[in-house]
């Protein structure tokens, strides 16, 4: 019979919720994350934070905090980067224990019934890109026979 083994690589030091990150701290993204599948319950996603004491660490965002960035800063990982986020820490009943969860959200989210929620008034701000260097291609100026292929 062959054996097969899963390579496990560590990504470096990780964050201790309760106490390297507490509840309504706030920390600063400073990677665009990447998918750590080396654990045994699938793939999830951990990013590098820059904690209030100015140590960086590696945190695992869940579903919902991505969601909640998603919603602050937009669907562009890179958007990410550099924003200060507040932590959220709470006890609950994770596969029949229960234990410290870390949510992630905009500084001025609200937790409500609802999740986490930002005033209706409020928008993401994207990036300005210079756009100026971008030929603009006029569909009726274009000829077919010149596009490679």
């Amino acid at each position: 019979m062959n054996k097969i083994y899963k390579k496990k690589v560590s990504l470096g030091a990780w964050a201790k919720k309760g106490e390297d990150i507490k509840d309504g701290d706030m920390i600063v993204i400073a990677n665009e994350g990447v998918e750590d599948d080396s654990g045994d319950y699938g793939p999830k996603q951990v990013f590098m934070v820059k904690l209030s004491s100015g140590e960086e660490k590696n945190v695992s965002f869940n579903q919902t905090s991505i969601n909640n960035l998603i919603d602050a800063f937009g669907e562009r990982a890179i958007n990410w980067v550099g924003k200060t986020v507040k932590a959220w820490i709470t006890r609950q009943n994770v596969a029949g224990k229960f234990q410290l969860v870390l949510y992630v959200s905009h500084p001025e989210a609200e937790f409500k019934d609802e999740g986490f929620v930002l005033a209706d008034n409020f928008k993401i701000t994207q990036p300005k890109v210079d756009n100026s260097d971008i030929p603009i291609i006029n569909e009726n100026e274009v000829n077919i026979k010149d596009i490679p292929f």
